[in-house]
């Protein structure tokens, strides 16, 4: 996102020195002020086409979130981890050994002193009652994620409003640059420079998603309040299923979210 920041932030800069400083009769200062703004722009694309840090990142998020479910439902006894069934640690470390292959790009140097995949917190919850799981799971995963993609949703939807009002300020102000120019024949070019402003916006707006991550995440925040709100008539015996079910619901909106990212 800087780098694309930067990459913008450039081109702005060059259609801006080209706007004014040609108009004040300064052609060097147009010709230096471009010059920056495009070579902003050219190391930008060259380190995001090089370096890849959103691919990264986006691996990066997609191996979190796969290990996060893995140990949630190893935690609370969740299916393919029931608390009847043998050799779960086996099966634990083997789904986690095939997240890490797909982790190709990414520095996975560790950043504690652990030593162990399974943690003791995890074998503890594990060990608890059913009741406890249920309360633990409900409180700590369910209405934890409910809470995150509902204010994501709201954060997003807001910051899509607030970028359409520009964008539309923008090409209001270019028709009004437009009408000077016709009627008084102004030589500021600032119809240029707000059709690069407009571009500039769709462009950041496009790569941020905020229409499509409101909707998505609205849809998966009113799933889990439906299943919050049934997670008190499961009985033991449905429980590894349920909890199937319910990281299911999250890891929907997550499998989606890869897609749409070539992850």
């Amino acid at each position: 996102m800087w780098a694309l920041r930067l990459r913008l932030g450039g081109l702005l800069f060059a259609a801006l020195g080209a706007a004014f400083f040609l108009t004040a009769g300064i052609p060097e200062f147009a010709g230096w002020a471009a010059l920056t703004g495009f070579l902003l722009a050219l190391c930008a694309e060259l380190y995001t086409a090089i370096a890849k840090p959103d691919r990264r990142w986006y691996q990066g998020r997609a191996a979190a979130e796969s290990a996060k479910t893995l140990a949630w439902r190893y935690a609370v006894c969740g299916d393919r981890f029931e608390a009847e069934a043998s050799g779960v640690d086996r099966v634990f470390v083997n789904e986690l050994r095939e997240i890490l292959k797909d982790l190709r790009d990414l520095d996975l140097s560790s950043a504690t002193n652990a030593t162990e995949q399974i943690t003791p917190r995890m074998r503890e919850l594990r060990a608890r009652s059913f009741e406890d799981r249920k309360r633990v799971f409900a409180e700590g995963r369910i209405e934890d994620q409910r809470g995150w993609y509902a204010r994501k949703s709201q954060w997003n939807a807001v910051r899509l409003q607030r970028w359409t009002v520009a964008v539309i300020t923008a090409e209001g102000l270019g028709v009004l640059g437009g009408v000077l120019v016709v009627a008084y024949s102004w030589s500021i070019d600032l119809v240029g420079l707000l059709a690069a402003v407009a571009a500039a916006i769709t462009a950041w707006v496009q790569a941020k998603q905020h229409g499509n991550l409101a909707t998505a995440y609205g849809i998966t925040s009113q799933e889990l309040a439906s299943i919050y709100s049934t997670i008190a008539s499961v009985s033991e015996a449905e429980w590894p299923e349920f909890v199937g079910q319910s990281e299911e619901a999250i890891s929907r909106e997550h499998t989606l979210w890869r897609a749409t990212r070539g992850v």
